[in-house]
């Protein structure tokens, strides 16, 4: 018997921009797979970003920390 061999993760490369709508809490999505996006969701977390539900379209989006424009 032969067997297929799969790693999961090492791609932190964000995915696709998951909405049309313009409001910059969607211009950070996560990565595509399940692993890394729980490791880029975890370390926005510990540098002080938030996950908010967006007021234009109801769903959620990453902002990072005040002061900044862009992060992981």
């Amino acid at each position: 018997m032969t067997g297929a061999t799969y790693i999961c993760g090492g791609d932190e490369r964000p995915g696709a921009r998951g909405t049309d709508c313009p409001n910059p809490l969607h211009d950070h999505p996560l990565p595509d797979g399940y692993v890394d996006a729980s490791n880029v969701a975890a370390r926005r977390i510990s540098q002080g970003w938030s996950n908010r539900r967006c007021p234009d379209c109801d769903t959620h989006g990453w902002a990072p920390p005040k002061g900044t424009t862009d992060g992981p």
